[in-house]
């Protein structure tokens, strides 16, 4: 066979193994994650399979007329072929650590009413509990913005009497605050207006004037 030929023959296989990767990128089960191990696995079958068939000394092993010669272009393709699947596998396991964020409990909603200090104004809450704490989605967009140390502050107040802030605000739209306490603890949320203490003062305390309320029933 002239090396036209085998050049052909090689092409033919590399292209094969292609069409294999890339076959094997379309089926679903590939982005399963993969058993802990199989890397390990994969590099110890390519070299196992480079020992069985490397090359007998020359010296001391007879040639035999006739005989096929051996495929050494095959070995650094499975070996390239073997090198590209445990990229990818390393690759689907960071990506799914990446992509491993927590999932929620959706936990509680309600609608929030008005005391009537901010006229013609409404909203609602939607509470999820993950393992950080309550995430408390609120949408209250009749609320006016507050600029110039002027602000919002959401507050839950335990059934224990406690009053604890879940954080400050400018705008009722897409507004996200977060509480370190258990549901089955709170038993009302609230949003007041507030004021910075623009440095005059031991810190920012609770102004007692609420816009918005709802009882929380777990």
């Amino acid at each position: 066979m002239n090396d036209s030929n085998k050049s052909d023959n090689s092409d033919n296989l590399d292209g094969m193994l292609d069409a294999d990767i890339v076959a094997l990128l379309a089926e679903a089960s590939t982005w399963v994650e993969p058993p802990s191990g199989l890397s390990d696995r994969v590099v110890a079958a390519v070299r196992s399979e480079a020992t069985l068939g490397a090359d007998p000394d020359p010296v001391s092993s007879p040639v035999l007329l006739g005989a096929a010669p051996r495929r050494t272009w095959f070995r650094p393709a499975l070996v390239g072929a073997a090198a590209a699947i445990t990229f990818l596998f390393g690759g689907i396991i960071v990506l799914s650590a990446l992509s491993g964020a927590e999932v929620g409990t959706d936990a509680f909603s309600a609608e929030l009413t008005s005391t009537g200090l901010v006229p013609d104004v409404g909203g609602s809450i939607d509470v999820t509990s993950f393992d950080s704490g309550l995430r408390i989605d609120l949408e209250a967009p009749g609320l006016p913005r507050r600029d110039d140390g002027k602000f919002y502050e959401g507050w839950v107040r335990t059934a224990d009497g406690d009053l604890l802030s879940v954080g400050t605000f400018h705008e009722g739209s897409n507004v996200t605050l977060w509480a370190g306490v258990e549901l089955d603890r709170i038993e009302l949320f609230t949003i007041t207006l507030e004021e910075a203490a623009g440095g005059k003062g031991p810190g920012q305390g609770y102004s007692g004037e609420i816009v918005l309320r709802t009882a929380i029933r777990p």
